[in-house]
Parts: C-alpha cells; structure tokens; sequence
C-alpha cells in the first residue's frame, strides 16, 4: 500500500493539549505510563471515540490530495466518503498478509507501519519527509485502532449510499472487476444480493455479477464480475423498490432516489477506460 501525505498539520484543541499532557507525564522514573520497551503508552482513542480526528486533522488536508478518485495509490482512497470503508478490514495491497488497520492490533496495521517508517515494502510516509507525522500525531492513531478502530457514526434512521467505488459519472480505469458501494449505516446482507443491485451496459444488458458483504465491513458491498469490464458505460441500480429492497439491519430500507422517504433507486452511472493502444494498428 502507498500512501502520499503531505505536511500534516498538528493536533488542536483539548484532544492535542491533552495528548500532550499525557506523553509529559511519561517520564516517571518508576515506568509508569510506559510500555514494556520503554516507549510511552498511546493515551487513548480520539475523543468521542470515534474516527472523525483522524479524518479531519490528518486524512483530508493531508492525504486525500492525492488519495483520490481514480487514480490513488493503490486503489486507496482517503477521502472522507471512502477512507474508512477502504482502511479497516482491508488487506494491504503491497503487503497482503497485513490488514491496512486491523482493529484492537496497531503494531499489525499496515497504516502505523508506514507512518512509523518500519514497514517492509516501500518508504516511510508521507512519501516527502522529512518531517513525518509527529509522535503525537501517531499515537492518535495507534490509540484509535486499540480501541477497535470505531468508526461511531451517529445512528442513522435512514439507508443512504454514502460514496461508491466507480463514483457516480467517474472515468473508471481500464481492467475493473469489482464495484464498491459505501453505505452510511450497517447493510442487512440477507438482502445484499442480485434482487437488489443491477450493473448494465449501454445496450441496457445485464451484466452477471456477485455481490456480497465484506466480513468486517457491514456498511460495504462489493460487486464482483467474472470479467474485468470492457470499455464503455455503464449503470449500476442499487434499489429501494421492488419485491427485496434493500434496508439496514435495522430495517430501514434504502433512500435511493434521495428524497427523504424510503424507496427509490439509487443510480450510478460511470465509463470504463479502454485499454492503452487497445485499436491501434498492429
């Protein structure tokens, strides 16, 4: 996995002042707030404990300018509609025995490995360092992912498509074999299925797909088709109506059109690229 960061802005506010206080008082000669190495003990999940510290103070002004549409590293995004969908319970694409953030285990999480600089492919990030994140900064992380990496979204009390993977009208990269759909609350996956999602081409074809939910990842389905796509355009329908709508597991059934009520379908459109030279003269 790749991730560019640029200079990260530094912690604010009561969270940074009291991460601050919290590695000062590390230096008891008794040991106490340190860890069996010596290294100070992270001071705990961000506040709320949830993931939104994170986004907004190190994942949005500082990665996502690079870790964006099409094009990112790796296929991670980390923008605010996608990073965490893309970060937890997601196996590294440089290192597939690693998950990028693996819950309750920081020292096994790609991600602390990169910013900490002793991961085993590639350089440490941001890719432009020095300077790289500061300590305080890391351990907002690591403290985030001993916590069980939450993410602690408020309720939501409706089912809405929060982001997808191609993004609505986006120029998809030539190859693509699976569709990623990110939803703002937890998906019953019973109902994760054909009866409610449709990928078709331009000729309104039907194209055969698999969809299933992510372990680990309630609120994501993927799409998979047994062929990478040909070039061309296409529409994905993920439905509030019919027969099997979809809904969350706590029933609410999905807003697909938008309009504040349950029901409707949610529609994507987006091209696939052709592949490079693909009808040249040979």
């Amino acid at each position: 996995m790749t991730i560019q960061f640029n200079r990260l802005l530094p912690v604010k506010g009561t969270i940074g002042l009291a991460f601050m206080l919290a590695l000062a008082s590390c230096t008891a000669g008794d040991g106490t707030g340190l860890d069996a190495g010596g290294r100070p003990v992270p001071p705990g999940p961000p506040a709320n404990n949830d993931f939104q510290q994170i986004q907004d103070t190190i994942l949005t002004p500082s990665c996502s300018g690079c870790h964006q549409g099409a094009n990112a590293p790796q296929g991670l995004r980390l923008d605010a509609g996608n990073s965490y969908a893309l970060l937890v319970n997601v196996a590294s694409a440089e290192v597939p025995g690693l998950m990028r953030v693996n819950p309750g285990n920081p020292d096994t999480s790609y991600l602390v490995q990169k910013i900490q600089g002793n991961a085993a492919v590639g350089v440490r990030m941001p890719a432009n360092g020095p300077p790289y994140l500061s300590q305080v900064q890391i351990d907002l992380v690591r403290g985030w992912i001993a916590a069980g990496a939450p993410q602690s979204a408020a309720p939501a009390d409706q089912l809405v498509v929060a982001s997808s993977i191609p993004a609505t009208s986006e120029q998809a990269n030539a190859g693509l074999g699976k569709l990623t759909i990110i939803f703002n609350g937890d998906v019953d996956s019973s109902l994760a299925n054909t009866n409610a999602f449709a990928l078709r081409d331009a000729n309104d074809r039907l194209v055969n797909a698999d969809v299933r939910v992510p372990v680990g990842r309630p609120n994501v389905v993927e799409i998979t088709v047994p062929q990478p796509l040909a070039a061309g355009s296409y529409q994905l329908s993920v439905h509030g109506d019919g027969p099997a709508p979809l809904a969350d597991q706590s029933g609410h059934v999905l807003d697909g059109d938008a309009d504040g009520k349950p029901g409707g379908d949610m529609l994507i459109p987006f091209d696939v690229k052709p592949i490079a030279n693909e009808g040249a003269v040979r």
